[in-house]
Parts: C-alpha cells; sequence; structure tokens
C-alpha cells in the first residue's frame, strides 16, 4: 500500500462510519492525532506488549497506537486536501541536507 492509497481509504473509512458527517476543525484534528499518540504513551506505561489483541480481537499496544495515528493523518489529509506522500517524500528529501543531529536538542 501507498501512503496515497493509505490516505484515500483512511478518509473512506472515515466516510463509510460516519466520522465526517460534521466539519472537524484543525485544532480538534491535531488533539485527536496528538490522543492517539498519548494512547500509546499509556501502553508503554503499563508495561503491555507493543502488539496484541483483545478478548474481542481487537488490536491493542503501541504498534496499534501509532497505527490509528496514520489513519487520522491519511484522513485528515484527504480532507485538507493535500497528498501526504508528495509531503512525506518532499519533507525526507529536505531532511537529507540537514546537518547531524541538527539544531542541537535532545531526542
Amino acid at each position: 500500500m501507498t501512503i496515497k492509497e493509505l490516505q484515500e481509504r483512511s478518509y473512506q473509512q472515515a466516510v463509510d462510519k460516519g466520522w465526517t458527517e460534521r466539519d472537524v476543525l484543525l485544532p480538534e484534528q491535531v488533539a485527536l492525532i496528538h490522543s492517539e499518540a498519548s494512547e500509546a504513551l499509556e501502553s508503554w506505561r503499563k508495561n503491555e506488549p507493543v502488539s496484541w489483541e483483545d478478548e474481542k480481537g481487537k488490536p491493542q499496544g503501541i504498534a496499534s497506537e501509532y497505527a490509528d495515528i496514520l489513519i487520522r493523518v491519511g484522513h485528515y489529509a484527504q480532507l485538507l486536501g493535500f497528498d501526504l506522500e508528495v509531503e512525506v517524500l518532499r519533507k525526507l528529501k529536505y531532511n537529507e541536507t540537514r546537518s547531524h543531529r541538527h539544531g542541537g536538542k535532545r531526542g
């Protein structure tokens, strides 16, 4: 699956499941993406396996939350009308020009 296909599939699934029936403004989009990252952190804090399924077969763990981040980003990229694959490739190309640990920040 390409990033473009992920974007299109994520958006279509959001449409199919009713998540496009109202406007989701950018601040809410950012908060919802952040909530998935926070769920990954909580999984780590609970010392859960990286990837597992609960008794109902629902994927759980850090891997599932990272997947949720990608799905939300794909949905919102389509909603905002930009090609996420183009933007990722453009950013990766730019990052090649940056110095080792540019900015000197931690992490």
